[in-house]
């Protein structure tokens, strides 16, 4: 921990934050909303930043108020001074970044003010300009995670949240676009927040928590830690009582428990211990933690009610995968979670957990058409593919042969990016299940990262490695129907 410098000025500032935000804590909570629940880690955050450094690093737990604190911070410094700029992205995606806003300063503030003409700022919600206006000319804007997009203000406090997740690419063209805007305001501050991540080595966030001269606030297990000594609840849990900040009021032990079973040990490692992995950025498009972390050891589940139907050909032909996706049940709700996701912990605005399978592999494209038209018959759902050669010439001969013809669903190019990056962030986070399938695990361990122009796909170093399974996988999550749309459609009763 960095040096804690309290003041009247900053002080002030976070409780105008407060008073803004107030209405982030349903009353049904606490009848004094946010006002009425500060914890003391919160101005801990605000000292931390009050000492004035450069660069600053805010590591703290899951459920903890470490976002709602600096959404705050950034709110009072705003309104109490003239034009000042602040920026907040999310290291993530800006789909992430926009809902973060939406539910942490937005909501709270139209929930408080409803008459738009009543309220004390401008809420921006347009493409390019989501944020808030202030009448002395101070702004608060929500930013894409890329240079491009943070090169293009000077700001007097940018925040860079969920800091343990990005690559080192990321990472490089981020900071480079960052340092050189704060030349013309003098006092900026760069502020990393987050939890632990998968790596330390290129990491600009793990960096700055080891940096003399930066402003730092930890709650976290010793970098010496080992994985051996955080493999089970019975390790972890007196740990969690020790170090956990938000225990006081924010969570419960009991809560936390409940999702390491879901997290498994590394994700949860990271999430809730502060713990960094000492895997190496861009080693493999799959961190291995996550693969373990949404595994099952178990047989895939049979007789769940699919809702995409997917398929995927290798590039030469030699193997095809067959896939399909579904919603898991609906888990027990948490109304800690949905009143306390001041501290940065989206899960309830995040899609609803899905469930993925291989129904089929083969070694070569023999007798697909009628593959695919015997699954089709069972689960009565559109046949997903994308546009490439060997997909293609697959679906017209099913087309020719089949009688009634199956629905097919096309997949352009740009859309297998989508797909692909929708698969990594569902594993990243939690949000897929998947079981014991010795294709998909073996297509996990090899898959890189395939650049084609703009798009970032699924591919593999050696062209004779089979990644289809998550091809197949990533379509079928792609075209998986939101839960209140989906129908009922027939059971699976495949292998």
């Amino acid at each position: 921990m960095s040096e804690l410098v309290t003041t009247y000025q900053s002080r002030a500032e976070f409780l105008v934050g407060v008073w803004l935000l107030n209405d982030t804590v349903p009353r049904r909570i606490n009848p004094d909303g946010l006002l009425g629940n500060l914890q003391p880690q919160m101005l801990m955050e605000v000292d931390a930043l009050a000492a004035g450094k450069r660069n600053n690093a805010i590591l703290e737990p899951r459920r903890s108020a470490k976002t709602a604190s600096l959404w705050c911070v950034k709110m009072g410094r705003c309104w109490m001074r003239p034009v000042y700029f602040a920026g907040y992205t999310m290291l993530t995606t800006a789909k992430k970044a926009n809902e973060r806003f939406k539910l942490d300063v937005r909501d709270p503030i139209i929930r408080r003010w409803r008459d738009k003409r009543e309220r004390p700022v401008k809420i921006n919600e347009s493409n390019g300009s989501m944020g808030v206006e202030f009448e002395n000319g101070s702004k608060l804007s929500v930013l894409s995670p890329n240079g491009d997009d943070v090169r293009s203000g000077a700001y007097d406090m940018l925040t860079l949240d969920e800091g343990g997740e990005p690559e080192p690419d990321v990472w490089d063209d981020i900071v480079g676009a960052v340092v050189p805007s704060f030349d013309t305001r003098p006092g900026a501050q760069l502020v990393y927040a987050g939890t632990g991540g998968k790596y330390r080595d290129g990491s600009h966030f793990w960096a700055t928590l080891h940096d003399a001269e930066a402003g730092r606030l930890r709650y976290g297990v010793p970098d010496d830690a080992k994985d051996a000594d955080l493999d089970t609840w019975e390790k972890v849990a007196p740990i969690i009582e020790r170090i956990h900040p938000g225990l006081d009021g924010l969570t419960t032990l009991a809560t936390i428990r409940g999702n390491f079973p879901i997290l498994g040990p590394a994700r949860f490692a990271m999430e809730y211990l502060n713990h960094f992995g000492r895997a190496s950025g861009n080693a493999a498009l799959i961190a291995a933690s996550d693969w373990e972390t949404t595994r099952t050891d178990s047989p895939p589940p049979e007789g769940v009610p699919a809702a995409s139907l997917a398929f995927a050909v290798h590039p030469g032909g030699a193997f095809v995968s067959v896939a399909v996706a579904w919603h898991l049940a609906d888990e027990s709700p948490d109304l800690a979670r949905a009143a306390w996701a001041l501290d940065g912990d989206d899960t309830d605005a995040a899609p609803p957990r899905a469930g993925f399978k291989l129904v089929h592999h083969q070694h070569g494209t023999a007798g697909m058409p009628a593959t695919l038209w015997r699954l089709w018959k069972q689960l009565r759902l559109p046949i997903v593919y994308d546009d490439a050669p060997q997909e293609k010439a697959i679906i017209q001969d099913l087309l020719r042969q089949a009688r009634p013809r199956p629905a097919v669903d096309l997949v352009r190019f740009g859309d297998k990016s989508v797909a692909a990056t929708r698969l990594l962030n569902g594993l990243r986070h939690g949000q897929v299940e998947h079981w014991a399938q010795d294709q998909l695990d073996d297509a996990a361990a090899v898959a890189i990262e395939r650049v084609a122009g703009k798009s970032r796909l699924i591919g593999t170093a050696d062209p004779t490695d089979d990644v289809t399974p998550l091809e197949a996988a990533s379509l079928a999550l792609l075209r998986l129907p939101e839960p209140t749309r989906a129908e009922k459609f027939a059971p699976i009763v495949v292998g």
